[in-house]
């Protein structure tokens, strides 16, 4: 046989058992051996905390260097390159040594790269949880649903699948298991993965793309609250939603103090502007609503965020609901100054002033000014409109929201 024939030969043969092979050489746990080791070696060093919030999984996870910054007392034991059946694998040593209190648990994609199947990868899942139900039977475990990429995306099918296959067992074991879904937030209007949300590998997240991870594991509990209440009561056709942080939460009166109007609270408390942009496809755009009321911003500055990063948000939340409903009247209620924050009120002040000069752009859009009504005559906020926590409005503060905010309703 010609020598050219045998290469042509060889080469086939690989093509047709690449996967096979790469599971084969995939299926030692032991290559990851030097990276356990230096977890254990770090944790000498630097003991964690016990009880702390524990994210295990592959290089999505390994690589999140702000984590620290997102969650409190965060512990971050992700190895790159693993499976999910690694992580299993490795779970006295990277998981129960830290008695957690939440365990963020993303892993899969690589055993479905490497060839192996959906049910290969709900099997290591369930290995994965039999371990913790015994080591750490008080741990709250959540699943990250299995991210795509540019780069894998001829693999979404079988990730699709394997997410499928999990979530199904997650709601069949009717335990406290929470599945996160991050797939939807990660394409954009075209069905296809956001290319800004990764680096330029195109298969690892970028900070846009832990910006989705964070809010995904944040607020899908909340938000998948406000959908289930939507079966025992019904919204009304053409409302006006009310979206945003813990001041929409907690305005309780909402419908009392608008009689006459279809007002909806889709709030959820503690969220940034982003977290309304990134849930906007499910509390805002399928109710269709003729008006959509936005307070958020505060929380953002709060954490370290710039004015004009949340004017981005702003921004991005506005072509968002416009993609879709065109028509629809967006108006953004002014960041309060409150006495617990006011050491942040210039950036308070700077955002504001950024977010009416944005609203005098479109006709569709609308700024409402509370805080000058929030003010004494000191030019300090009113001592009496506030809860305990000298954060949060009493009913005195939501008189006055009532009474600046009615005007604009339509």
């Amino acid at each position: 046989m010609r020598a050219s024939s045998v290469r042509w030969l060889l080469a086939s043969l690989l093509i047709c058992h690449a996967p096979a092979l790469r599971a084969a050489n995939a299926a030692d746990p032991a290559r990851f051996e030097k990276a356990i080791l230096e977890f254990e070696a770090a944790d000498k060093d630097t003991p964690p905390a016990k009880g702390g919030t524990l994210f295990v999984g592959a290089s999505n996870i390994r690589r999140w260097e702000s984590l620290p910054k997102r969650f409190k007392n965060a512990i971050n034991r992700g190895f790159g390159g693993s499976h999910l059946s690694d992580v299993a694998f490795y779970f006295e040593r990277i998981v129960t040594p830290y008695t957690p209190k939440t365990i963020y648990l993303n892993a899969g994609g690589n055993d479905l790269h490497s060839g192996r199947t959906p049910e290969d990868v709900l099997a290591a899942f369930e290995a994965f949880v039999k371990k913790a139900r015994t080591a750490v039977p008080k741990a709250k475990l959540a699943f990250i649903s299995i991210p795509t990429s540019p780069a894998r995306w001829n693999e979404v099918a079988d990730v699709r699948r394997a997410n499928d296959l999990i979530s199904a067992w997650i709601a069949r074991d009717g335990a406290s298991i929470d599945y996160i879904d991050v797939i939807s937030l990660l394409l954009g209007p075209d069905g296809q993965p956001r290319p800004e949300l990764y680096v330029d590998d195109r298969l690892h997240f970028s900070e846009a793309g832990y910006d989705i991870m964070a809010s995904a594991i944040k607020w899908q509990g909340a938000i998948n609250a406000h959908i289930k209440s939507d079966a025992t009561a019904p919204p009304p056709a053409n409302p006006i939603v009310f979206v945003g942080s813990s001041s929409i939460v907690r305005w309780k009166s909402l419908a009392q103090d608008f009689p006459g109007l279809p007002v909806m609270n889709r709030g959820f408390g503690g969220s940034e502007m982003f977290d309304s942009l990134n849930y906007a496809h499910r509390v805002i755009i399928p109710y269709r609503p003729r008006q959509v009321i936005v307070y958020a911003g505060g929380n953002d500055l709060n954490a370290g965020k710039t004015p004009e990063r949340v004017i981005a948000d702003f921004k991005s939340l506005v072509a968002r609901i416009h993609i879709d409903l065109p028509d629809t009247r967006i108006s953004v209620i002014s960041i309060a100054g409150n006495p617990k924050r006011w050491a942040q009120v210039d950036k308070v002040r700077s955002t504001n002033q950024m977010l009416e000069e944005f609203t005098k752009t479109d006709p569709r859009l609308r700024f409402i000014n509370v805080f000058p009504k929030m003010m004494g005559a000191n030019g300090m906020p009113l001592p009496d409109i506030f809860v305990a926590d000298q954060l949060h409005m009493n009913e005195k503060g939501y008189v006055i929201w009532t009474e600046v905010v009615r005007p604009y309703l339509k």
